[in-house]
């Protein structure tokens, strides 16, 4: 590698981290409200260089690369942690691309959409995937501990996107590649959608969606916009981005407290600003 790229990449590599550090720092500290315990997912994933843009090579970021970075993560799981990629996880490179534990070759892609970063982020879609930690993992020594952390990591940077959105960027103005169009068997068209821990992977590593997309670009494979609900006027849109700032705020204190026995319960009770928004990417869900 020549000295000129290896210094471009150090360089991107450094302001990746800037970005997740100040992204990291308004979730954590804002108003007190934010657990501090997620700042080991965070520290993780600030750990993660970016893919280059269009990609190069394989990767991919998931809730098990995040819990394999923790120093507390048991020996024994170490080996399981690919089995959480179905539970949030981003698959980038050359030859296929994916979400959450699901990778399609790039020749199979007929088309990337994406949507707004506001309606993607609902507080259903991560509580429903809360629900779902105990699901990936089998009964071996360290699993509590893992099922708690995956929790921590999933509501971390779900949180640290809605931050972005409060004090950055406004999600309704942020657009992140969440649909993968592609051909199935017998060449029937269908669609791949990110899990809230991938969509939110996407907004706060700003560059994991510009690489997806350069690379998609490099392909001649277009990218387009997926149909966008009617947006709510800036004063709803602002009460709706704080009730589930503050909603996942809560979910992560409850999970931090409650321990892994509770995980599953740990999710905001009905009446707590829950909201019914539909996420557009094929994700539906209610908050009954």
């Amino acid at each position: 590698m020549r000295t000129g790229e290896r210094a471009g990449g150090l360089g991107r590599l450094i302001g990746a981290a800037a970005e997740l550090g100040e992204a990291g720092r308004q979730a954590v500290l804002r108003g007190g409200r934010a657990a501090v315990g997620g700042r080991w997912a965070l520290t993780a994933l600030t750990s993660v260089a970016p893919p280059p843009v269009p990609a190069t090579e394989p990767w991919k970021l998931s809730v098990g690369t995040l819990i394999g970075r923790h120093p507390l993560t048991p020996a024994v799981v170490h080996k399981l942690l690919g089995l959480l990629d179905g539970l949030g996880a981003v698959h980038l490179g050359p030859t296929k691309v994916g979400f959450d534990g699901e990778e399609i070759e790039w020749d199979k892609v007929v088309e990337i959409r994406t949507c707004n970063a506001f309606e993607v982020l609902t507080t259903t879609a991560l509580e429903h995937e809360v629900d779902r930690i105990r699901e990936f993992l089998p009964p071996v020594p360290g699993r509590k501990w893992v099922v708690t952390k995956a929790g921590e990591a999933l509501a971390t940077v779900v949180l640290a996107a809605l931050e972005r959105g409060s004090v950055d960027q406004r999600l309704d103005e942020l657009t992140v590649p969440t649909r993968i169009v592609h051909r199935g068997l017998l060449g029937r068209q269908r669609t791949l959608d990110t899990g809230s821990f991938a969509a939110a992977t996407l907004v706060v590593a700003g560059q994991v969606g510009e690489s997806l997309i350069a690379t998609a670009r490099s392909r001649g494979i277009p990218v387009r916009p997926a149909e966008q609900p009617a947006v709510p006027a800036q004063a709803a849109r602002v009460v709706t981005l704080r009730e589930r700032t503050d909603s996942v705020a809560r979910l992560l204190s409850r999970i931090e407290q409650s321990g892994p026995e509770a995980v599953e319960a740990a999710a905001p009770q009905p009446g707590v600003s829950l909201d019914k928004a539909s996420t557009g990417t094929g994700r539906e869900l209610n908050a009954g």
